[in-house]
């Protein structure tokens, strides 16, 4: 594979959505690449919010940007798929990034893994309460989310006091 390969491959995560909204009723739920945007940009804060630096921070970004291009071949499984179907993310992964320029993204994605493991989860909360204002089974999603860092659980606490309708300061006349 090349890069030019890897590339074509990975906008296809424009077309993977995330499998499981649809067992609440999401007719078009979000996909796997808007799933890793706003987890990207989640984890440059929880990163910058956890270590003090930009560097650092961009670094759990591209991470988290990366986290999940395996779905790309395997798709995305919710949580019941997995208890039947197994899939080697590592050896995926491997597959994948067989070329040049890929030599160090397994390193990356793999570096910052609390980190990321938070900003995915934050993202599904966020996720969660976004379409619960349709579709009030969609909050389960986010009710029980685990945080490992520091940065990640005030982050989700602050989230949890807050109106997902983030629009209302605008539009609400007083």
């Amino acid at each position: 594979m090349e890069l030019e390969d890897f590339l074509f491959e990975i906008a296809s995560l424009k077309n993977v959505p995330r499998s499981g909204w649809f067992k609440v009723g999401i007719d078009n739920p979000e996909s796997v690449a808007e799933h890793s945007f706003l987890s990207a940009v989640i984890a440059f804060f929880l990163g910058l919010k956890e270590y003090g630096s930009v560097d650092e921070a961009c670094r759990c970004s591209v991470s988290a940007l990366f986290h999940d291009v395996h779905e790309s071949r395997t798709l995305d499984l919710h949580h019941i798929a997995r208890k039947y179907v197994r899939v080697d993310e590592e050896k995926t992964l491997e597959d994948q990034i067989d070329f040049e320029e890929g030599k160090d993204l397994k390193r990356v994605i793999s570096e910052y893994s609390d980190i990321v493991h938070d900003a995915d989860r934050i993202e599904l909360f966020i996720q969660s309460r976004i379409y619960g204002l349709r579709i009030e089974d969609a909050k389960v999603y986010g009710d029980n989310v685990k945080m490992k860092t520091r940065a990640g659980a005030e982050l989700l606490e602050k989230l949890k006091n807050a109106d997902p309708r983030w629009w209302l300061r605008f539009e609400v006349h007083r």
